[in-house]
């Protein structure tokens, strides 16, 4: 019986530290069957009001606020990307210094969005259609690294009490951000 090789993970991170991250970790999605379109955007929501006015949001209103207009709105089960995006952009929708933007593919967004002088966290979506092993679900990405073997991670908060998430980037599609007019 062999044993399945281990991927080996990236060396160096660009991006934002972990440490920004450490609060969330007690954030976890313990709803069944889950509700982790709501927690990527709160998170992210709370970090973009923490960032700009230093003002700490309760998680309770920011979750259940937000688990209306995104799990509750549409009549299908789960979430995705339009989902979240429209979720934060009604929160949001009288907020001039914040605007909510969204992309499909979130290999080169990602990147581009943490290489830039002030980087910022992005919502990426996990898919089951790609691999993953956290099969559909949501993830707040703050890194991203290469491997030895030049293959895209991404280091995340991923709503089961882990602020340190590492993940193929080739396993995500949809992706959701909030940027700072």
């Amino acid at each position: 019986m062999s044993e399945k090789p281990k991927m080996a993970y990236p060396v160096k991170w660009t991006g934002l530290k972990p440490a920004r991250f450490r609060k969330y970790k007690s954030w976890i999605n313990s709803v069944k069957p889950g509700i982790c379109g709501t927690y990527v955007s709160a998170v992210l929501l709370h970090d973009a009001f923490n960032q700009k006015y230093t003002i700490d949001l309760p998680k309770e209103n920011v979750v259940n606020g937000l688990q209306n207009l995104i799990e509750d709105t549409f009549a299908y089960k789960g979430t995705f990307v339009w989902d979240l995006w429209y979720g934060l952009k009604w929160v949001l929708k009288d907020n001039t210094d914040f605007k909510v933007k969204m992309h499909l593919i979130p290999e080169r967004k990602v990147i581009s969005l943490l290489d830039r002088k002030n980087p910022i966290p992005i919502a990426v979506g996990t898919t089951t259609l790609f691999g993953s092993s956290y099969k559909n679900h949501w993830v707040v990405v703050y890194a991203y690294g290469y491997n030895e073997e030049n293959k895209l991670f991404f280091k995340a908060y991923d709503n089961h009490g882990r602020y340190t998430a590492i993940l193929p980037a080739s396993q995500t599609i949809g992706c959701v951000w909030i940027e700072t007019v």
